[in-house]
C-alpha cells in the first residue's frame, strides 16, 4: 500500500482558520488599547492643567501650557522676567499626545487663542475651553476661575 506523507486540505483549511482567529483577536485587543491611551491622554491633560493653576496660586509664579502640534510643554514665568521650560518631572514633563487625539480649538476667556496657543495660569486660573478630537468624538476641557478643570463630551450639559 502507498500512502502519501502531508497534510490534507482540511487540515490545512483548519490551521488557517484557527490562524485568522488569532490575528483578528489581537487586531481587537489593539484597537482598544488605543482608545484607551487616547481617554488616559486627555484625563492626564485634565489633571495637569488643574495642577497648573493650583502650583501657580501657591507658589505666586505664573506657568503657561503651550500646546503643540503633537503635544504640549510647560514654561514657568522666572524673576528675571522671561519664560522658562518648567523642569520638574514627571507632572510637568513635555507630553506628547497620541497620534489620534488633536487640539482642535482653545478659548480663553471667550476669545480664540493665537495659531500657537498658550494657557497662562497666574494668581487667579483662567476661564479657558479646550477642544480635542478624539477617537470616541470632541472632548471639552473646560477651566474655571477656581482652577477646576471639567471634562465634556459633545452633547454633555455644561454647568457652570
Amino acid at each position: 500500500m502507498n500512502r502519501r506523507r502531508g497534510f490534507t486540505l482540511i487540515e490545512v483549511l483548519v490551521v488557517l482558520v484557527i490562524v485568522g482567529l488569532v490575528a483578528t483577536g489581537i487586531g481587537i485587543s489593539l484597537a482598544a488599547l488605543e482608545g484607551r491611551e487616547a481617554a488616559r491622554a486627555v484625563e492626564r491633560l485634565r489633571l495637569v492643567l488643574e495642577a497648573s493653576a493650583e502650583r501657580a496660586a501657591v507658589r505666586g509664579q505664573p506657568i503657561a501650557v503651550e500646546f503643540l502640534a503633537d503635544g504640549y510643554r510647560f514654561t514657568a514665568f522666572d524673576t528675571d522676567g522671561n519664560w522658562r521650560a518648567l523642569v520638574d518631572p514627571p507632572l510637568f514633563a513635555e507630553r506628547v499626545l497620541p497620534s489620534d487625539v488633536h487640539l482642535r480649538q482653545l478659548l480663553i476667556e471667550g476669545r480664540e487663542a493665537s495659531t500657537q496657543p498658550r494657557l497662562v495660569f497666574a494668581s487667579a486660573a483662567p476661564d479657558f475651553r479646550l477642544a480635542l478630537d478624539t477617537p470616541d468624538g470632541p472632548v471639552w476641557l473646560i477651566g474655571r476661575a477656581t482652577g477646576a478643570v471639567d471634562k465634556r463630551r459633545d452633547g454633555e450639559r455644561d454647568e457652570p
